[in-house]
């Protein structure tokens, strides 16, 4: 049973059941409304009466009224089938052609109305031109607008509501009131007040009069009102006696041009950037002011580049953004032109060529295979500030051929994203001939609240327009030709500085007055256009300030049919991409709330149908502005869309939206965990937990909680809450293995692995990484066959069996590099580089490395490219080139110190401890590895580097004792247990130590237990030096010259293999040429 549902989300209900519900508790309509407000549920009696009445209510509604009856919403629905996507027969019954307008209305209360009294009051109502509407005998109406709209029907509205007043007040009519708001016409009766009640007046001479808010502030200037009474109601006090008060100081143009001269010469002289804001109310005159900065520079020989910032129905690739984008690059419009362009340009000016794969999201150009590859793998922070590094780039560079004058107008509708990277800009090229314009509203302004912050110190000249004086009004009318002068002075003076105003009134040389509001002034432009011109621009109007023919085709009967009427009547202008865009977005929404709300909805619901298949974002906010039952549904398939393309805060942005939806059933569990995938992909990790969380208390089956828990319990262990991880995790595999759910038990499996690393249970990891793989074998999916394959590599890697983790390694590179997933290679090929290590493949293992450093640093995998970074300068150091390796050491601490990465800072010290030493600064060497010993402590990674780190010290350790007690120390860590790399290192280091004390036996001892470490699974790099050691060994036994030669010839095997300073002090002081300085 499907409930009888309008498009707008109301349902009809069944009354009688409704009624027999009621009867069950023994309750009135108002006791019914009491509990419903005792238990926090949103039904008033109105509400009540409306569903009882068989009338539709809102969705939320029927819900609560289903909750304190304690059943479900369908049980209460009538019996009728309506589509979610499509009109409801109330919206069907309403032609497009119906006409819409709003207009003043005058409401007029009495206890009783003589028939006198109404019918001078009916006299007044024609006498100031308005209309009278029917009554019901204690309510008189009227309406000032119709047929026509005029500036003065508030006035006019008021001023007859002034003289019913004290016409009523002389009959002694008790009682009265009166009130002036604005209705949409034509529309069902209504003559109650929304709002907040009005409140008595007593000891008036006459009716009080009451105005709505809106209208007060508009006729501010010829009356005095009263606030303080209600917040949506003013009342009206007296008229101010000729005497009007001005929003605004009258300034003029002439200050500003010159200013505009100035930033223009100035830079063009000194070859420094500037900021320009032009702020002011809607049309003060800010886009004639850009006018005038474009002919200007023109005439200096400057390139300008234009973009607005548009409030709905754009594309990604209509943004501000791609706007400038395609201006400096000169791109035309075909695709495949636009490529060859964008390459051709991308030569010209001798920038990067994989600028062109961060251009081509914003330009909505397709991306080759291995750029959308490498942009997916990309973190949402990366893709931002690559792109602004870009756009920066090629700013600059255009700016060294010719002065840059670049305009956003409309920055009062922008988003955070595009704040944050215009603020980046425009700091980062203030020292280059480039003038920014920005305009913005003044009652919008986001300079203070969302700009300027951002800004930090950077010059900037801020313009506040006001109206015209009236000398500049007067020439600006005279450049119309030959117009009537009385009707010229006329709408210069009703105009009242606003050159919008002035200007469309003109255009259309006709007398009357000005339009109270750009509502009227909207009204009294459409009223000159034939009938399929108003039922195109209310169309367009549904689609946003900028549409193009296709879509406004779709919502009109005639599919050839052009907008060249309304470009004669400066409605809309055509664009050189062909589409078409209001002359001013307060035009399009003067169109669009004229618009009767049933048309509105079924012209959007037409949009949302044309844009499937096209659009995911435009069908679900189109759907979302009819308030269909489908919205939700088309939110999420929107958002699933967006972050395909890797458009996270996007996606973010439509989460919200659907969230706010309470007309229609949401997939709240779906949505929360939308919203949790975005946020750690944004890196936003306590806000991932949060929402998983939430999606666990969502979840309605198992599925869908095991789902969350392991969303969940990824960002437990990045959060270092490993116990709570486990618990979790334990309590997901109780649930996910009796169901055989083979995809969520890989993922299991492998975080189980991952806690068992930091806590030294190698072997349980390695059996944990073992399960996970073959469970995802099992469901072939390849995400986690990797993830698993990565996880068993660490597994052998942290029980010192570097040829098993050499070829598991192997293996989940070559999967990543098969399926296109750069971030996992990136997280993956630099252990591969540090297994290969191990079997002497020395050069090999530096170009994985440094490819992982340049893989992690292009996909924003900071952590990749720290651990790569530092296997890179093992590698170097190794190699005897120590001065790269000091390179990769430095940026790898920057970056770990900026994520505050205490286990990796330590690890670089240690490596540059050695790097100083073989520079020649043991001292600061020795500085650095005591250092780094206390952050190991500090951070508690004794089973992670501790021995490895001791054994460093204990070589560049000077003392004795203190040397002996790091050795000591170190072989006790290594008994308790370790990653195996440290037996490698360790081992080799202390009998590096002793040796270099002359203690061969002692050396041969650690060497025996490297051999012995590696017995199970031998590698040529441990063998390697376990063989030097005991040559070296024998040197020092016998000191003779067949020992040393032996010695040499295998240390210079070493050296051909890239192992010249692994025991960097005993080659430096025995093996000739082993210096690299």
């Amino acid at each position: 049973m499907t409930a009888t549902t309008r498009q707008d989300g109301r349902l009809v209900l069944d009354a009688q059941h409704l009624k027999q519900l009621r009867k069950r508790l023994g309750l009135s309509q108002e006791a019914l409304a009491q509990r419903c407000f005792e238990q926090r549920l949103c039904v008033s009696i109105a509400s009540i009466k409306r569903a009882e009445g068989g009338k539709p209510v809102l969705y939320r509604t029927a819900r609560h009224l289903a909750t304190v009856h304690g059943t479900e919403v369908e049980r209460l629905a009538a019996r009728a089938v309506a589509s979610p996507t499509t009109p409801s027969s109330d919206v069907a019954s309403l032609p497009d052609d119906v006409e819409s307008r709003t207009v003043i209305r005058l409401s007029v209360w009495a206890e009783a109305f003589p028939d006198r009294v109404a019918t001078t009051i009916a006299t007044l109502i024609d006498q100031f031109g308005g209309t009278s509407q029917p009554g019901d005998g204690r309510c008189l109406e009227a309406s000032f607008g119709l047929p026509r709209a005029y500036r003065s029907d508030a006035l006019r509205c008021l001023q007859c509501a002034i003289a019913v007043a004290r016409l009523i007040a002389a009959a002694g009519i008790g009682r009265g009131r009166l009130c002036c708001d604005t209705r949409q016409w034509p529309a069902s009766r209504a003559s109650s007040i929304d709002g907040d009640p009005l409140p008595p007046v007593a000891d008036a001479e006459m009716p009080p009069i009451w105005v709505a808010r809106g209208l007060a502030v508009q006729l501010g200037e010829r009356f005095a009102f009263s606030e303080a009474a209600s917040r949506d109601w003013w009342r009206f006090l007296h008229a101010r006696d000729g005497q009007q008060v001005s929003h605004f100081d009258l300034i003029g143009r002439h200050l500003e041009v010159s200013q505009l001269k100035a930033v223009l010469e100035t830079t063009r002289d000194y070859q420094v950037g500037h900021v320009l804001y032009v702020r002011g109310v809607a049309g003060i005159g800010k886009t004639r002011l850009v006018d005038e900065l474009t002919d200007m520079a023109q005439q200096l020989d400057a390139d300008l580049h234009g973009a607005a910032v548009l409030d709905f129905g754009s594309r990604s690739d209509e943004g501000p953004l791609a706007q400038l984008l395609r201006s400096l690059l000169a791109l035309p419009d075909a695709p495949d032109a636009a490529e060859r362009q964008l390459q051709e340009q991308l030569r010209r000016l001798r920038l990067a060529s994989d600028h062109a794969m961060l251009f081509r999201p914003l330009l909505g150009l397709p991306q080759p295979t291995a750029d959308e590859r490498l942009f997916a793998a990309m973190t949402h922070e990366t893709r931002l500030s690559r792109q602004g590094e870009a756009l920066r780039e090629l700013i600059r560079r255009r700016s060294i051929e010719r002065l840059q004058v670049l305009v956003i107008e409309d920055l009062h509708w922008a988003d955070d994203v595009l704040f944050t990277l215009l603020a980046t800009l425009l700091q980062e090229v203030r020292d280059a001939p480039v003038i920014w314009m920005l305009t913005s509203r003044l009652e919008q302004d986001p300079l203070d609240t969302r700009l300027r912050p951002r800004l930090a110190d950077l010059p900037l000249t801020l313009i506040d327009l006001a109206p015209l004086r009236q000398p500049e009004t007067e020439a600006l009318a005279a450049r119309f030709g030959n117009a009537d002068p009385a009707f010229v002075a006329q709408c210069v003076t009703r105009a009242q500085g606003n050159p919008l105003f002035l200007t469309q009134l003109l255009l259309f040389r006709q007398g009357g007055d000005l339009p109270a509001s750009l509502k009227h002034l909207v009204q009294t432009k459409l009223d000159q256009l034939a009938t399929v011109d108003r039922q195109a621009l209310r169309a367009a109007a549904t689609i946003g300030q900028r549409f193009g023919l296709e879509e406004l085709q779709a919502l009109l009967p005639s599919r050839d049919y052009r907008p060249g009427l309304p470009q004669r009547h400066y409605l809309v202008r055509e664009l050189p991409d062909g589409s078409y865009l209001f002359m001013h977005d307060l035009i399009m929404q003067g169109i669009y709330e004229a618009t009767p709300r049933e048309q509105r909805d079924r012209m959007h619901l037409r949009l949302a149908q044309h844009y499937a298949g096209r659009d995911p974002t435009l069908r679900a906010r189109h759907l979302h502005k009819a308030r269909a039952l489908a919205a939700p549904g088309a939110f999420l398939e929107a958002i699933e869309s967006q972050l395909r393309q890797h458009l996270h805060a996007p996606a973010l942005e439509l989460v919200q939206q659907c969230q706010a939806i309470d007309y229609a059933p949401r997939d709240d569990y779906r949505l929360a965990m939308l919203q949790a995938r975005i946020s750690s992909a944004m890196g936003l990790t306590q806000e991932a937990h949060t929402h998983f969380v939430r999606a666990q208390e969502l979840a309605t089956d198992d599925d869908a909680w095991v789902d969350a828990s392991i969303g969940l319990a990824r960002t437990l262990n990045l959060l270092d809450e490993l116990d709570a991880e486990e618990r979790l995790l334990e309590r997901a595999l109780a649930v996910a293995a009796p169901r055989e759910a083979h995809a969520a038990l890989a993922d299991i499996h492998y975080l189980r692995g991952n806690i068992h690393f930091p806590r030294g249970d190698f072997a349980g990891g390695r059996a944990c990484h073992e399960r996970a793989l073959d469970e995802a074998r099992t469901c072939g999916r390849v995400t986690a066959e990797i993830q698993a394959l990565s996880g068993l590599g660490d597994a052998h890697y942290a029980q010192g069996h570097m040829l098993s983790a050499h070829r598991v390694f192997e293996r989940c590179v070559r999967l990543c590099r098969e399926h296109g997933h750069a971030d996992l290679e990136a997280s993956n090929l630099f252990m591969l580089g540090t297994a290969r290590i191990y079997t002497n493949a020395t050069q090999a293992a530096l170009e994985d490395t440094l490819a992982a450093t340049e893989l992690g640093e292009r996909v924003g995998n900071r952590r990749a490219e720290i651990v790569a970074r530092l296997t890179a300068s093992w590698i170097l150091l190794s190699q005897g080139h120590p001065h790269p390796a000091l390179a990769h050491v430095e940026t790898g601490l920057a970056l770990a110190r900026g994520m505050g990465a205490g286990r990796f800072e330590a690890f670089l010290l240690e490596s540059e401890a050695r790097l100083r030493l073989v520079g020649g600064e043991p001292e600061l060497a020795r500085n650095l590895i005591r250092t780094a010993w206390r952050m190991v402590e500090r951070h508690r990674l004794e089973h992670f580097i501790g021995p490895w780190v001791l054994g460093t010290l204990a070589l560049l350790e000077d003392d004795g004792e203190a040397r002996r007690g790091a050795l000591d120390k170190g072989m006790a860590l290594l008994e308790r247990g370790c990653v195996g790399h440290n037996a490698y290192r360790f081992l080799i280091a202390a009998a590096e130590t002793c040796l270099l004390h002359g203690e061969a036996a002692a050396a041969r001892r650690y060497a025996r237990r490297l051999r012995a470490f590696v017995a199970d699974e031998p590698c040529v790099w441990a063998g390697h030096h376990v063989e030097l050691i005991e040559r070296h060994a024998a040197w020092l036994d016998d000191g003779s010259e067949a020992a040393h030669r032996c010695l040499l010839e295998h240390w210079r095997r070493g050296v051909d293999q890239g192992l010249a300073l692994v025991m960097p002090r005993l080659a430096l002081r025995d093996y000739p040429g082993a210096s690299p300085l």
